[in-house]
């Protein structure tokens, strides 16, 4: 299966909410929210089927360290997960120059499985992190 990554574009937020809420129990994110931030698109075959939303939290500077991004909301819709969709996601991502940081729930092993494969070590716990169900969050970096 081809994975074609790409910048979203306004018309996608309606399609990126969609999985959105097929992947989340409690879905945070609206259609206006995606396109605040850094947000990617995968597609298989012409279908938008993932998304990733980052920003960039410092821009580094010299003596003070490089740049720090932040992964807000990685999502794939159901049908077409453990397939590289995701894996396509992040690599595209990490291949942005600096350090990456992000959250995920500690019940979510299939993702801190993935993140870990990819690199990303444990850096933390923010107790009671997530809503609907409360749950704490492991934090995990990549540099």
């Amino acid at each position: 299966m081809k994975v074609t990554v790409r910048p979203a574009i306004p018309s996608d937020a309606p399609l990126l909410a969609e999985i959105e809420s097929e992947s989340f129990r409690q879905p945070h994110w609206q259609a206006e929210h995606f396109m605040r931030y850094d947000c990617t698109v995968a597609e298989v075959e012409g279908q938008l089927v993932g998304f990733l939303v980052s920003r960039q939290v410092y821009g580094g500077s010299a003596g003070a360290g490089d740049p720090e991004r932040e992964i807000l909301n990685v999502a794939v819709a159901p049908r077409f997960r453990r397939v590289g969709v995701a894996t396509a996601l992040l690599n595209q991502e990490l291949a942005k120059h600096g350090s990456h940081f992000l959250e995920v729930r500690v019940s979510n092993v299939a993702a801190q499985t993935l993140y870990r494969k990819l690199g990303f070590v444990e850096l933390g716990v923010r107790h009671n992190y997530y809503d609907n169900p409360s749950e704490s969050a492991i934090v995990m970096t990549m540099k």
